[in-house]
């Protein structure tokens, strides 16, 4: 029986979308900014989240070199249950930091998108 998606095809999209990501993200960024009145803030959005582009394939290129087979000893990389919690821990580290990154950088609002008056610390003095 033959696979519905080899790995040499998965490994070329994602290749694909690790150098089309930045490149749309910054072409969607600019059409969001240019909206918006914000050109350079949407840029630099767009660009942000096109750049999770070669993070997946960094993290793919990992995955695939944890599970990798080993023909010396007939194993795969995922016969090990070290290997699977190392995967999933490193996963689940890289998520958070970047899900934390995301939400107070990169798309952080402020005070002129709320509508809010921002807080002036010069009147403290």
């Amino acid at each position: 029986m033959q696979e519905l998606v080899t790995v040499e095809q998965a490994d070329a999209v994602i290749r694909l979308l690790a150098w089309a990501g930045p490149v749309a993200g910054l072409v969607a960024g600019l059409i969001a900014g240019a909206v918006r009145g914000r050109i350079a803030a949407g840029a630099i959005r767009g660009l942000a989240v096109g750049l999770l582009g070669p993070i997946i394939w960094a993290m793919w290129l990992l995955y695939s070199y944890l599970v990798r087979y080993n023909p010396e000893t007939g194993e795969a990389g995922l016969h090990s249950v070290v290997t699977l919690a190392l995967s999933a821990l490193i996963f689940l580290v890289v998520g958070i930091a970047l899900g934390g990154f995301y939400s107070r950088v990169v798309f952080a609002r402020s005070a002129e998108e709320t509508g809010k008056p921002a807080a002036n610390h010069a009147a403290d003095d």
